[in-house]
C-alpha cells in the first residue's frame, strides 16, 4: 500500500514537472511570440495609417498640380533664374509704347547678393530728470505695460526666408531715363512696377524737358512767339524722368551658379 502511494505521489510529480516544463518551454514563448506580433502590427498599422494620409494629401495636390505649375511659370517670369536683360528691354519698350513715352537710356549694373532687411530698434529718447523745486507727481502704476518701440519694430520687420539666402537670389540694378509728359510718365511707372518682371522702384525723379510742338505738328509760327498764340499753340511740356530700381534673379540649383551675364 504505501509503495501504491509512492508510485502515485512520483507520478503526480512528473506530470506537473512535465507541465511546467510545456509551459515554461512550449506555451510562454509562444504567448511571448504573439504579444510581439500584436505590437507590431499595431506599428504598422499606424504608419500604413500615416501613409495613407499622406497619400491622400499628395493626390489632392497633383489634383491642382495643373495650377500651381501656372503660378509657378508666372512667378519664374517675375523672377527668372537668369538675368534676361534682352527680355526685360523687350518689355520696356512695350510699355513705353503703351503710354506713349520715349526711353532715352538704359544702365544695367553688376548684380548684388541678396542680403537680409535687419530691423534697426529705435533709440528711446532719455527722460530729463524734474527740477528740484516741482518735483513731479508719482502716477498712478499700469496694469498692463505698452509695448516700447524696440518691441514694434521687431514686430513689423520683415522675417527672412531660410530659402533665400545671398547664394540663389541676386538683384541687379538698373537705371532707366524717359521722355514724354508728365501723366504718361507716370503712368509708364505704375505699369513698370505691375509688369511681368518683378521691378522695385528705389528713385524717381522728374525734370522739366522740351516743349511739345502744336497739334498741327508744324513749328510754332514766329509772329505768335510772345503773344497769347503761343498758350493755345503748345499742347504740354514734356519731362524727362530718372528711374532707378532693382530687377531680381532666383538661381536655379541644377543650373550655371552665377546668373548670366
Amino acid at each position: 500500500m504505501d509503495l501504491n502511494r509512492l508510485w502515485v505521489f512520483g507520478t503526480v510529480i512528473l506530470i506537473g514537472a512535465a507541465a511546467v516544463l510545456g509551459w515554461v518551454l512550449g506555451v510562454a514563448p509562444k504567448l511571448d511570440e504573439a504579444q510581439l506580433a500584436d505590437a507590431d502590427r499595431e506599428i504598422v498599422e499606424t504608419q500604413n495609417s500615416a501613409y495613407e494620409a499622406q497619400v491622400s494629401t499628395l493626390k489632392k495636390k497633383f489634383d491642382s498640380i495643373v495650377s500651381l505649375r501656372t503660378d509657378l511659370s508666372s512667378l519664374r517670369m517675375a523672377v527668372p533664374s537668369a538675368a534676361e536683360i534682352p527680355d526685360f528691354v523687350a518689355q520696356l519698350d512695350t510699355i513705353a509704347q503703351q503710354h506713349q513715352v520715349t526711353l532715352t537710356s538704359i544702365l544695367v549694373s553688376d548684380a548684388q547678393p541678396y542680403v537680409p532687411v535687419v530691423a534697426v530698434a529705435p533709440v528711446e529718447p532719455v527722460a530729463e530728470p524734474a527740477e528740484e523745486s516741482q518735483p513731479a507727481p508719482t502716477p498712478a502704476p499700469i496694469a498692463v505695460a505698452a509695448p516700447t518701440a524696440a518691441e514694434v519694430a521687431a514686430a513689423l520687420a520683415p522675417q527672412p526666408n531660410e530659402l533665400i539666402t545671398g547664394t540663389n537670389f541676386v538683384s541687379v540694378p538698373i537705371s532707366l531715363s524717359v521722355t514724354g509728359s508728365y501723366g504718361n510718365v507716370l503712368d509708364f511707372l505704375e505699369s513698370l512696377q505691375k509688369g511681368t518682371r518683378l521691378v522695385m522702384v528705389t528713385t524717381f525723379a522728374t525734370s522739366e524737358g522740351s516743349a511739345t510742338t502744336p497739334a498741327s505738328g508744324g513749328p510754332i509760327p514766329a509772329a505768335a512767339v510772345g503773344t497769347e498764340a503761343t498758350e493755345t499753340a503748345v499742347i504740354s511740356t514734356d519731362v524727362v524722368a530718372s528711374i532707378a530700381g532693382l530687377i531680381y534673379v532666383l538661381l536655379d540649383p541644377a543650373a550655371s551658379p552665377t546668373p548670366a551675364e
